[in-house]
């Protein structure tokens, strides 16, 4: 059993690189990829611990894609497996990614305060993030504690949606990598381009999707995956049947179109009650990615 999508306390993880593996290897997974959102910087750690034990560790990446409604482009993410992760245009695209990331947060945190009258600082998310990539998750998490009273009744989901994309306080990114230019990029650094978690996107023909990212250049989906405890499914009728469905829906797709096979569950550290390796992700998807 393997896991292609876990996340660190390098991004919005709780768990470091080497808790990962150490994890990972006792529950005796074959293989895991490192994932975080638009930065690389636990991949080092994360393989030198790797050397260690009976693992086998995969650098990788997880791009948040800027929104192009147009092209019914709408928080799409795009992870990258087995990349260079010295690659010199991938580690500058990645530093203005993360500096976009950075002044949209810090947005988002002053409009909350000063339109909608919530009670958070941009400086007390950076301090809960702990990490240089600071995500909607940490947003939501001051919110919550520090707003019991204006955000009762609300579920996280309701707040996590106030600031993505169409919520009121939403604010774009000055500079966010297009759908072409992360593919192009992650080629670059000798990787394989996998569109994440493609049952979460809203669009009118899934399959139309589909061909429309392969056009671009995808070569790979995320076949398994935590649909059943992640947006938008979770907490609502249609999570068991996203779980039972969507994995086989994708999986014939990527069949008829010979694209690579990927999954994981998408590991925030216990977040959600997402474990490692629970989707149960094959061994031989391992033989078009290595």
């Amino acid at each position: 059993m393997i896991d292609l999508h876990l996340h660190s306390s390098e991004s919005d993880g709780l768990d470091t690189p080497q808790e990962l593996v150490k994890k990972a290897n006792s529950l005796g997974l074959k293989a895991i990829a490192l994932t975080d959102h638009d930065t690389i910087d636990g991949i080092e750690d994360f393989l030198a611990f790797g050397e260690t034990k009976k693992i086998i560790c995969i650098p990788g990446i997880e791009f948040s894609i800027r929104h192009e409604p147009e092209r019914e482009i709408r928080d799409v993410h795009i992870v990258g497996l087995n990349i260079n992760h010295t690659s010199h245009q991938l580690v500058e695209i990645l530093k203005k990614q993360r500096e976009g990331r950075i002044e949209q947060k810090r947005d988002i945190c002053e409009r909350l305060e000063n339109e909608f009258g919530y009670n958070i600082s941009f400086d007390e998310v950076k301090a809960v993030a702990q990490s240089k990539t600071i995500g909607r998750p940490h947003i939501v998490e001051v919110l919550i504690k520090n707003n019991p009273e204006k955000i009762e009744g609300k579920t996280k989901d309701q707040l996590f949606r106030m600031i993505s994309l169409g919520g009121k306080a939403y604010v774009d990114r000055k500079f966010e990598v297009s759908l072409e230019q992360s593919i192009e990029v992650i080629k670059e650094a000798r990787g394989i381009p996998i569109l994440a978690h493609p049952g979460i996107y809203e669009v009118p023909d899934r399959g139309s999707f589909i061909e429309f990212c392969i056009n671009v250049g995808i070569e790979g989906l995320e076949i398994e995956y935590s649909y059943n405890k992640n947006r938008p499914f979770v907490g609502t009728e249609r999570a068991e049947w996203a779980q039972d469905v969507l994995p086989n829906f994708y999986r014939k797709i990527a069949d008829e179109y010979s694209l690579i096979k990927s999954g994981g569950s998408d590991y925030h550290g216990g977040k959600k009650g997402i474990k490692i390796g629970e989707v149960a992700v094959p061994d031989q998807y391992l033989m078009d990615i290595l």
